[in-house]
């Protein structure tokens, strides 16, 4: 067990996170449209301003590192996405190491007289099959889950706010809840919805030690500090950190359907892992729950009840938790949030450590029966007992081939977004996004420098007041940063125009993904045109950008 405990682990697996978050900043990268803000809010903070109008929802994780990046100029956002992916890595390897300690413990040291009955007396040679079968799971299950390698590589905080919950909740287990607690900021730093969880553990923590009030109420004042004095400091109140998340939805968002609440658990949230790993995840809880009322009745005491049951316990727990995440995103989704599937990936990481453990369980089980078929045809004289080794294996394999092949059930959709997602579809999109950025900054470029542009735009001087530069709304905040201007001075593409009126006098034309019209359309630019707009043609690898300057006798 030595070796799955300890701090010098998440040393080691820190610095391999981070060796492969830098190897993939070799291939084309950017951030995206949220990170973006965050890395223009970060440069703002370090520059001694900030304001929060337009962009993305206001988070202090992110800006706490894109605040410090932003002294090393245009490096910021490239360490961002070290920072963002290192987390991602981290997630992945967490996870991995929590199903196999799962159970590898379960292995060791299940109880001899219930269901979850290790393979203690047989040595660790028989537990390191199912351990390694719940290990490979977890891993290929995270590393791929829909939507997380695509969204982790363009920047999201998500990754990073998982790796430190894992990480804080085996510190938990360990016993060392001052640490899970510290590490728990991290976590509440970045999704609200954490903090019931987090609050809640803080109140035990009081109760059950008492000295460390201090610590849990400092925290806490923290925490909050960090959400509540930035945003009034932004210019927007305190009721925006939970109205702004409620606006300007994707037209793919559940909240648009008749019961937002089902349709986000049906189709966006519930395929995020094979309904294998969530019916075995499922079924853990079941039968932990009990197991556990069982030894209770045994043993008189819950606390001796659920030690008896730890491995158990722990992967039941895992689930749980998870499966009570997606009802929250669901919940949310129902009052107004857009029900991102990103939000979800706490959920889905916890349910494939408990479905991973589970495989696991139902390896050692195999095991155990194989061994009792064996005994009872050796004493009839049929057959010779294989050693636990081979049955442990023979069992791993049986069950890999069923989680593998049988049955069919995968994810539950047929969306192409939900697809197993495979590298090569991720660097397609990763580097058409990079394109995008390489072209943005080398349109500025020539066309005089940001300071040039922004004037041809005309400089808008109020910060309320938006200036005439416009881009595809996905990537306004990209323009933005390279412009080096807040985000209300770059004006989202509208809904509607009005046919008569001169365009904006700078635009920048880009498609929203590869394939995907150019946004503004080519006819409307020829509209603005004939109403009397005189453009300059500016043209990258995969953008635009129409410069008039005509209004400035300077240029």
């Amino acid at each position: 067990m030595a070796l799955f405990q300890g701090g010098r682990i998440y040393i080691w697996l820190g610095i391999v996170s981070v060796a492969l978050a830098a190897f993939s900043l070799t291939y084309p990268s950017t951030p995206s449209y949220d990170p973006w803000s965050w890395l223009i809010w970060g440069r703002e903070l370090f520059h001694g301003q900030l304001i929060l109008a337009g962009g993305s929802s206001w988070k202090p994780l992110p800006v706490i590192f894109t605040t410090a990046a932003a002294a090393f100029g245009s490096a910021q956002p490239d360490l961002w996405l070290l920072v963002a992916r290192t987390g991602a890595v981290l997630t992945v390897l967490m996870a991995t190491k929590l199903a196999l300690r799962i159970t590898w413990h379960w292995c060791l040291h299940g109880r001899e007289d219930n269901w979850f009955a290790g393979l203690d007396r047989f040595g660790k040679a028989a537990a390191i099959a199912p351990a390694l079968l719940a290990a490979a799971i977890a891993l290929a299950g995270t590393t791929f889950t829909p939507t997380y390698p695509g969204n982790m590589l363009l920047g999201y905080s998500e990754g990073l706010m998982v790796a430190a919950t894992l990480i804080a909740a085996e510190r938990a287990w360990d016993g060392h809840h001052r640490q899970a607690f510290a590490l728990g900021i991290i976590p509440a730093l970045d999704r609200p919805e954490f903090w019931p969880i987090w609050g809640l553990y803080g109140l035990w923590l009081i109760w059950k030690h008492p000295e460390t009030r201090a610590l849990v109420v400092g925290m806490v004042v923290l925490m909050l500090a960090l959400w509540v004095v930035p945003q009034r400091l932004g210019g927007l109140t305190v009721m925006g950190l939970f109205t702004h998340p409620q606006k300007n939805h994707a037209h793919t968002s559940a909240v648009y359907s008749s019961f937002p609440f089902w349709t986000e658990l049906r189709t966006k949230v519930g395929p995020l892992t094979p309904q294998r790993v969530e019916l075995v995840s499922l079924v853990l809880i079941a039968a932990t729950a009990v197991a556990v009322l069982r030894a209770k009745r045994a043993l008189g005491s819950w606390t001796e009840a659920v030690r008896s049951h730890g491995p158990a316990v722990a992967a039941a727990f895992a689930g749980a938790v998870g499966f009570g995440w997606w009802l929250g995103i669901a919940l949310e989704t129902q009052d107004g949030f857009a029900g991102n599937p990103r939000y979800a990936i706490l959920g889905s990481v916890l349910i494939y450590v408990s479905g991973a453990a589970g495989y696991g369980w139902a390896a050692m089980a195999l095991a155990r029966l194989a061994g009792a078929a064996s005994r009872r045809l050796r004493g009839l004289g049929r057959v010779a007992r294989p050693g636990w080794k081979w049955r442990a294996v023979g069992a791993v394999v049986i069950i890999a081939a069923v989680f593998t092949f049988v049955p069919r059930l995968w994810y539950g959709n047929s969306n192409v977004y939900y697809q197993f997602p495979t590298f090569h579809s991720v660097r397609t999109a990763m580097r058409y996004e990079a394109h995008v950025r390489e072209d943005v900054a080398s349109l500025i470029r020539r066309g005089g420098g940001s300071g040039r542009v922004m004037r041809c735009g005309g400089n808008p001087g109020p910060v309320h007041h938006y200036g005439s530069v416009m881009a595809n709304n996905l990537h306004l905040t990209m323009v933005a940063w390279y412009m080096k201007v807040p985000i209300p001075w770059i004006q989202a593409q509208p809904k509607t125009y009005d046919a008569h009126e001169r365009g904006p006098n700078v635009v920048f034309q880009s498609a929203v993904t590869p394939g995907a019209p150019m946004v503004p359309s080519p006819a409307q630019i020829s509209a603005w045109e004939r109403a009397g707009s005189h453009y300059k043609v500016f043209t990258g690898t995969v953008a635009k950008m129409y410069l008039d300057c005509s209004a400035w006798s300077a240029t």
